[in-house]
């Protein structure tokens, strides 16, 4: 773009900016009756018609000054959540405070800068503050999309004395919120469950110190350990006693999702992808109503690995990360395989979510089989797949295929 085009489209968003968001609606008007009256005395020279347009634009100049005079300083805290869901309406408190001595009168509160998937219902009008009061309102906010959100902060308006023109004062209050992708819990999950070995017992797995589970004590041997002596039973029979313990078995799931789409078919699978998203959050969410450990697996941009489920992390942390999970342009088969080759030993039940059926992923679920693990996948997708799964489904058994009407009807079982 040429250097001299760039002040005068400067100009142009400055000129936008101040018809759109600081002349009101009735300023807006008034503004294209001064327009007229401006060009219709300068093509009829006629005296009056002067004269009315420079007591339009007077009268534009006294509302801006005094506008401006009467804006009292208010101090605004919206108190946000740090997460919501996506399609939620989400009453926020607002608290607002008039330190002042002055009242404050014809003053509108709602948020800066919102990004375009957080949508506000309606913005605060307060015709009166006195001085020194501090009132609680409610704004309601919806959320369109899942995601990660700055909250800029919010912004004070004043429309003294006829509602022309916006004086504004941004109070800014940065945050962030996460929006979490909008799931139906599911009723019931059939997953080709068993259990498995776990070297070290949960204690491996959540880094929280020794937790094998206490069976019994008995006598002392040579070789055991001094931080397994019971002191009590030493002190009762008179000889070393040990306590024993038994390993931990239990039952681990790795949930693997697909982010695979490519660049230009970005658009049109992007409702599949949100589906499967909203799929494996209500998995997620299933699983860790029961005493299994679950391995998040996902790749899109960047390889995530995530473990939860028993004594280790919530729901919501996987959460936080279906939030902000992104398409993979370029295959991450190849990047995702070693990490999962790490942990699938331990891994009991695999439950895979695809977006297509081709060679690469059917690679990947004979991998995942020749590893010892169980598997169930399931299939997202509106249209028919780039190969036929079902001569497959010797080596995956039955598979699963949802549809997004599916998904955003309310899928109940799986």
């Amino acid at each position: 773009m040429a250097s001299g085009a760039q002040p005068r489209i400067r100009v142009l968003k400055w000129f936008r900016t101040l018809y759109m968001d600081r002349l009101t609606g009735s300023g807006r008007a008034l503004f294209w009756v001064t327009v007229l009256m401006g060009t219709a005395a300068s093509t009829s020279y006629m005296v009056k018609m002067y004269l009315l347009h420079c007591i339009l634009v007077a009268f534009f100049a006294v509302s801006v000054a005094l506008a401006r005079l009467w804006r009292v300083p208010l101090i605004i805290r919206a108190h946000l959540p740090e997460r919501s869901t996506c399609g939620a309406r989400l009453a926020v408190a607002v608290t607002i405070r008039n330190r002042s001595r002055r009242d404050s009168v014809d003053t509108v509160i709602r948020p800066f800068g919102l990004p375009r998937h957080i949508r506000l219902s309606a913005e605060l009008s307060l015709p009166h503050i006195p001085a020194g009061e501090e009132q609680s309102h409610l704004m309601e906010l919806e959320f369109l999309q899942r995601g990660h959100f700055e909250f800029p902060g919010m912004s004070q308006e004043t429309l003294f004395p006829w509602g022309l023109w916006r004086d504004v004062c941004f109070h800014k209050d940065p945050r962030a919120i996460l929006v979490y992708p909008r799931f139906h819990p599911l009723r019931s999950l059939d997953v080709p469950v068993g259990k498995r070995y776990q070297p070290g017992g949960i204690a491996l797995s959540s880094n929280l110190g020794d937790s094998a589970e206490f069976i019994s004590t008995r006598e002392f041997r040579q070789g055991d350990s001094l931080r397994a002596i019971h002191w009590r039973s030493w002190a009762r029979v008179g000889t070393p006693i040990v306590k024993e313990f038994q390993e931990e078995y239990f039952c681990r799931i790795a949930l693997l999702l697909d982010t695979f789409i490519p660049e230009r078919l970005s658009e049109r699978y992007a409702p599949a992808f949100e589906a499967a998203i909203s799929i494996a959050a209500a998995v997620a969410d299933c699983l860790s109503r029961e005493e299994y450990v679950i391995d998040l697996f996902a790749a899109g941009p960047e390889v995530y690995y995530f473990q939860a489920g028993r004594s280790l992390a919530h729901l919501e942390n996987v959460l936080d990360i279906l939030a902000c999970l992104g398409q993979c342009h370029e295959p991450p088969f190849e990047k995702i395989t070693p990490l999962l080759l790490d942990h699938l030993e331990r891994v009991t039940t695999t439950i895979v979510l695809l977006l297509d059926w081709d060679e690469r992923r059917e690679g990947l679920i004979r991998m995942i089989r020749e590893c010892g693990c169980a598997v169930k996948v399931i299939l997202v997708r509106d249209s028919p797949p780039t190969m036929d799964s079902a001569s497959a489904e010797d080596l995956t058994g039955r598979i699963a295929r949802i549809s997004t009407q599916d998904v955003e009807g309310g899928c109940e079982e799986l």
